[in-house]
């Protein structure tokens, strides 16, 4: 019977990996210039039986990058999402909806005003990102998940939110210079990521990955109520510190890569626990594939809807997280959901 699992367990291993893979050639093959669909695919096929990546040429700068960067944001907003849903406990815990993603967004704005760009908009973003998660543990309260603190998370995520917009929105009307690049960046695209970029995106993400999985045990130490867990030898503070430098790492890179793309980092833990996710470590694996995959899947109907332009993608991901959202909300799973991590 275990061997039998083992197998089962296996086998859904190889699936998750093999659509990945499929999604990723799919996203790079998939274009609306040159070179076409079959000409890509045989590019692809042509690098992979000759071991060179001299034929990928015509495909790196774009396609490539873009595909790279769906994976590295999809990954580090999912997995966002996992932190502050079960440090908060909340369900409804996400770096765009409560607001994580509008303070890097200002100060990406901010930076744009200042002409500042390459490494100065990734740590623009990180700074924006910081404050907003300070804000956010400031105002909302941990160790509660009945419907008020759900209430009290939503509004004050539309409050902190509102406020980044509004001075958003009166620094672009007293600064014009920074107006032109801002309205195309702030609707979510992965259609002008900059190759040379990806390098200290990544690094970035990659830290961030780090200090998530190094925290899945006091992580999971502190479900159990922050004073149990401090009674055990938790240090909550430390547990809270990481995790907010985690959330930094990733949010600000992935904000400051392709725009603000929100409800990734709700809808991606969501279906991750409908799968069947139970332990952090499930929460975190499953929501990166389902992250990537999702963001993937957005980005390839970003190209084909409305040829020959572009959607953006973090409109796509809204039409799919406002439904999400609202489901949360009004059905009994959100009860089943709060329940669970009581």
């Amino acid at each position: 019977m275990s061997q039998t699992l083992r197998k089962s367990g296996h086998l859904q291993y190889v699936c998750a990996v093999t659509v990945l893979i499929l999604l990723s050639i799919l996203s790079i093959a998939k274009g609306a210039g040159s070179p076409s669909f079959t000409h890509s695919l045989s590019l692809l096929w042509q690098s992979l039986s000759s071991f060179s990546l001299t034929p990928l040429e015509p495909l790196s700068e774009l396609r490539i990058p873009r595909t790279f960067a769906a994976l590295l944001t999809g990954t580090a907003l999912s997995l966002s999402g996992v932190l502050l849903q079960n440090l908060l406990k909340n369900p409804l815990a996400d770096s765009g909806l409560i607001g994580i993603n509008s303070g890097a967004s200002l100060a990406v704005v901010i930076a744009v005003i200042l002409q500042l760009s390459g490494l100065s908009l990734f740590f623009w973003a990180m700074l924006g990102a910081l404050v907003s998660a300070v804000l956010v543990f400031a105002l909302t309260p941990r160790g509660q998940t009945d419907f008020s603190s759900l209430t009290r998370l939503i509004l004050a995520g539309l409050a902190i939110t509102s406020t980044f917009q509004g001075l958003m929105a009166a620094l672009l009307l007293k600064f014009q210079n920074g107006l032109d690049e801002y309205r195309f960046w702030v609707l979510g695209s992965l259609n002008r990521v900059e190759p040379e970029y990806l390098l200290t995106a990544s690094l970035s993400v990659l830290a961030g990955v780090i200090i998530t999985f190094s925290i899945i045990r006091p992580l999971t130490l502190s479900l159990v109520g922050d004073q149990l867990a401090q009674s055990l030898g938790l240090n909550i503070k430390l547990l809270e510190l990481s995790c907010i430098t985690a959330i930094v790492l990733m949010t600000g890179s992935a904000v400051a890569l392709t725009g603000p793309i929100a409800f990734l980092g709700l809808i991606a833990p969501y279906f991750a626990r409908a799968a069947g996710a139970v332990t952090i470590k499930q929460q975190l694996l499953y929501s990166a594939w389902f992250g990537m995959v999702l963001l993937l899947i957005a980005d390839i109907f970003a190209r084909i809807i409305v040829q020959p332009f572009e959607a953006p993608v973090s409109i796509l991901l809204t039409l799919v997280g406002a439904p999400v959202l609202i489901w949360m909300v009004r059905q009994s799973s959100l009860q089943n959901i709060v329940q669970a991590e009581k």
